[in-house]
């Protein structure tokens, strides 16, 4: 039978992005229903209230008893339910249900990040050890649990997988390589590669030369606090950050221009970038024509690549110290894409890059970023062509 629903399943609510970078609209406008089952409060006691976004298709859930009522109401065998959370042990129950309900599963495997080879500085083994704690071991016991299931079918795999880049279904979470196999892939692009798509065909803005810092809302990021995990202190961060910035622009005459992070509502009454030039929501048109990009490990790394830009790793002891998370992803993208990766805190001459390591961009893009199928399309049209010619298969 053909899609004539599409239901998003997440456990946050409903946010402008969301809405607008998993096609609601397109969707909409091509008759097909979407509805948006919010699951947050089955996970998550504290309040997930900002930023939020009006849709009337929006169906909140509290408890599996509420999902299991509204799964027996739906009329799945036109339903496409589209997963937009990580799977992993603790949306285990959730996709239980799905399973017993043979519910048509999709999801979007896009977004991942290179992942440093286990044994770039310490083996495995010694990794696991240090980390070893009763929470881990549990943990680890209870993943290792659900790649079983996966394999086993007690949990259904994903029957379709719109996977942006060779690699992008590492994101999928626990189970990823069980997926893959099983799953029905669509080729379609990371969202930054859509908007690149886009802002390629466009004339450049700016005359000047200028350096870009892809800024990260370190110090301020709402999902510090959502997940209470530990983050920079912003007078010791900025305080190293705007330093750094002094010495680039004294060196290479040129000044440094922030990209705001699109969270960072903040900077609207505070600029902690000593009074430099911070622009919202411009990320992809300042790399276009940026001298030189800056960053510490940006999602928004797809713009210097595909741009064919320089790029610049940002660390030092104090950000390696408190998110040790992000010098071994900094290394990861270093190995990628061949940046260089630079100390903040290191009182010596700053080297700019002589060349961009073209071999290697290029591998980058394929990996993480699209295909040699869906490189010159947009993903919604891809997303909604195949949405409006198939038949689910588990009627």
């Amino acid at each position: 039978m053909k899609v004539k629903k599409v239901v998003y399943v997440r456990y946050f609510r409903l946010t402008k992005a969301i809405y607008r970078d998993f096609y609601f609209e397109e969707l909409i406008q091509n008759e097909i229903q979407v509805e948006y089952l919010d699951v947050t409060d089955i996970f998550f006691k504290s309040d997930f209230s900002s930023n939020l976004f009006d849709f009337k298709g929006t169906v909140r859930i509290s408890s599996y008893k509420e999902l299991e009522a509204y799964l027996k109401r739906q009329f799945n065998d036109n339903t496409l339910y589209i997963s937009i959370m990580t799977f992993d042990s603790m949306v285990f129950k959730l996709f239980r249900m799905f399973t017993k309900h043979n519910l048509e599963l999709g999801v979007f495997a896009r977004g991942v990040f290179p992942n440093i080879s286990m044994d770039f500085d310490k083996s495995k083994i010694l990794r696991k050890i240090k980390t070893l704690s009763f929470i881990n071991v549990r943990q680890l016991i209870a993943n290792k649990f659900t790649v079983l299931a996966k394999k086993f079918r007690f949990i259904k795999t994903y029957d379709i997988i719109f996977k942006a880049g060779d690699l992008g279904y590492y994101g999928l979470g626990i189970g990823s390589n069980v997926d893959i196999i099983n799953s029905k892939t669509i080729e379609i692009n990371t969202v930054d590669y859509d908007l690149f798509l886009v802002q390629k065909k466009k004339s450049s803005n700016y005359k000047e030369e200028f350096i870009v810092f892809l800024d990260q809302y370190l110090p301020y990021h709402p999902d510090a606090h959502y997940f209470k995990i530990k983050t920079v202190k912003p007078e010791p961060y900025f305080e190293e950050v705007n330093g750094f910035f002094e010495r680039l622009e004294l060196e290479t005459g040129k000044k440094v221009i922030i990209a705001a992070h699109p969270k960072a509502d903040l900077y609207r009454e505070l600029n902690p970038y000593n009074k430099r030039t911070i622009f919202f929501n411009q990320s992809n048109e300042l790399v276009k024509d940026a001298f030189l990009v800056l960053t510490h490990a940006s999602t928004a790394l797809c713009f210097p690549i595909c741009y064919q830009k320089k790029i610049i790793l940002l660390e030092s002891d104090y950000i390696n110290n408190v998110l040790p998370q992000f010098t071994i992803l900094a290394k990861a993208i270093s190995q990628a894409c061949g940046a260089p990766i630079i100390a903040m805190d290191k009182d010596c001459s700053i080297r700019i890059p002589d060349k961009i390591d073209f071999e290697k961009y290029e591998d980058f893009k394929y990996k993480y970023l699209t295909s040699k199928e869906s490189e010159n399309k947009y993903s919604k049209d891809i997303f909604i062509d195949f949405i409006s010619n198939s038949f689910l298969v588990n009627n």
